[in-house]
């Protein structure tokens, strides 16, 4: 089989590139990943069950991929209204994980695993349609995907990815300041909010489209090492939701 690349055209990514690499070199591809450098790599595991995961981002990472095909994942929230993931900062390893392993099976994310890894099967002209579905859906629900996950990061990483992927201590449930139904995110708000929750810090737990609000009803899950912090990026929080 060739060898493919896989890049975000979104910084800060979605899970989906994470997610999606170990899925399908779990169905007999090679496959070459960019991931931001947030990740705590074993240098001599990089390479591993025909995955390679590079840490690199943005427009340039593509020539530093080994691939004979380099596909661009276009990520939600900044480029769609409905999320594909609904973590954004350190908290995307804790969903990766989650779906791989099954604990969190059947959102957004592990569907967007399936329905992009058979479209880039499909194409590749390795499988037909519904073969490709059926290979995606393999990798996940046999743990190849999550062995081959494993191999890079290390057994830990699915058992406790704090150990990888460590959250602040601190956290806050946003609410919404008036009810509604979600219609989606702005982005330029949550790349504020996740700069301002800091280096340990992370944005969890996003409304989907069609989640009505309420004023027990968390729009989202925010992580960072102060209260000043929080408190600010619950106000931005705020500001990227959009509301029908």
């Amino acid at each position: 089989m060739v060898q493919i690349g896989l890049l975000s055209t979104e910084q800060p990514p979605s899970p989906l590139v994470l997610a999606l690499a170990p899925a399908l070199a779990a169905t007999g591809l090679r496959v070459a990943a960019a991931v931001d450098d947030f990740l705590a790599f074993d240098a001599d595991r990089l390479n591993a069950g025909g995955l390679l995961m590079i840490r690199c981002s943005g427009p340039a990472a593509a020539d530093r991929l080994p691939a004979e095909r380099v596909f661009w994942i276009g990520e939600p929230p900044f480029t769609r209204p409905i999320p594909v993931g609904r973590t954004l900062g350190k908290a995307r390893f804790h969903e990766v994980v989650g779906v791989l392993t099954g604990r969190a099976s059947g959102g957004p994310l592990e569907d967007a695993v399936l329905q992009t890894g058979a479209y880039i099967l499909t194409g590749l002209r390795e499988f037909d349609r519904q073969t490709a579905f059926h290979a995606m859906q393999g990798a996940l629900s046999s743990g190849t995907a999550a062995e081959r996950f494993a191999l890079i990061f290390g057994d830990e990483a699915l058992d406790d990815p704090a150990s990888i992927a460590p959250l602040a201590q601190q956290r806050l449930d946003v609410v919404a300041d008036r009810r509604g139904a979600v219609s989606g995110w702005s982005g330029a708000p949550l790349r504020a909010a996740l700069e301002t929750l800091g280096p340990r810090g992370a944005i969890g737990r996003l409304a989907p489209a069609g989640f009505t609000t309420g004023p027990k009803k968390a729009i989202a899950r925010i992580y960072a090492d102060d209260d000043r912090a929080l408190t600010k990026a619950e106000g931005q929080i705020r500001s990227a939701l959009k509301l029908g």
